[in-house]
Parts: C-alpha cells; sequence; structure tokens
C-alpha cells in the first residue's frame, strides 16, 4: 500500500472536462483508490476530489450528525447536493461535471493538490493568489498557532476552571 502524501500538480484539461490523472499521484494513493472518485463543492475556491474510501469516511461522518439540526442539513444538503460520482476509464480520465468547473472557473489549466485521499482541484490563478495572500509574517505566525496543539484532531478540551 503507498503512503499518501501531500503534493500538487499542474495539469491541462481536455475538452468537454475530461482530465488525465497523473501517474505520480495515483501511485501515492491506496490500489484500490485510483479509480473510483468523488467530485464535489470544495471548503474553499475549488473542486473536492474524493477518493471512494475517503468519500466514505466522510458520509460516515456526516451520518454521525443529527440530521434535525438546521447547521446540519445545510451542510449535508451543500456538499451531496453537487456530489458526482467518477471512474476512471482505461487512460486514467475521469470528466468533471461542468458546473462545478464554471463554479470555479476552471477551463483550461489546473492545479491539483493531494492531501490524504482528497484531492483539491484549483483554478491556477486562484491557486496562486491563495499562496501570494500570506505575508512571511502572517506565515509565521500561522505556522506557531498549527504547532501549538489547539488544533491536534486527538486533543481533548481542558475543563474550564475559571
Amino acid at each position: 500500500m503507498a503512503s499518501v502524501k501531500y503534493r500538487w500538480f499542474e495539469v491541462n484539461l481536455e475538452k468537454y472536462g475530461r482530465l488525465k490523472l497523473p501517474t505520480a499521484l495515483l501511485k501515492e494513493l491506496p490500489e484500490d483508490d485510483r479509480r473510483s472518485f468523488w467530485a464535489t463543492v470544495g471548503f474553499g475556491k475549488h473542486i473536492m476530489l474524493w477518493t471512494q474510501s475517503a468519500y466514505e469516511a466522510q458520509a460516515a461522518f456526516m451520518d454521525s450528525l443529527d440530521r434535525n439540526l438546521l447547521e446540519v442539513k445545510k451542510y449535508r444538503n451543500i456538499l451531496l447536493r453537487q456530489s458526482a460520482f467518477l471512474d476512471c476509464d482505461s487512460q486514467n480520465r475521469i470528466v468533471l461535471p461542468k458546473n462545478l468547473l464554471e463554479k470555479y472557473g476552471i477551463e483550461r489549466e489546473a492545479v491539483l493538490v493531494l492531501d490524504h485521499g482528497q484531492i483539491e482541484i484549483w483554478n491556477v490563478n486562484e491557486f496562486n493568489n491563495s499562496c501570494d495572500e500570506v505575508s512571511p509574517e502572517d506565515y509565521g505566525k500561522l505556522n506557531a498557532e498549527m504547532h501549538s496543539g489547539k488544533f491536534d484532531k486527538n486533543r481533548k478540551e481542558e475543563p474550564d476552571v475559571s
């Protein structure tokens, strides 16, 4: 089983939104996750492409939420309403949904960002702008905050004793 790493790739889209997934990207995914994907709205200015197992984990998470809460219903509707199942053809190509390509302004060129079974698909200019928006000073502060443990997903909340 391949170890999943954080990597990015510049790619060109073919006619009708067809995208050839780079071989180097596919090799970073577990063998069972190289053929079937789910495309959804992203949590930023990008399309989110999930491997089948990552999407199943997200679906299990959503199933654990109380569907009677308005916030949960809104989250589920946004994510699921624009989800599309995609199968690779024999040349490792997928056809991205036109509505998602238009929503994020992706036409001929894109950047793919692989992050643990999730692949962000960015408009090249948006991707470059998102990286350029943060000054070195702000990045230093963000780095310190990330390493503070505040965002550790295994962190237990300390009881408020005040």
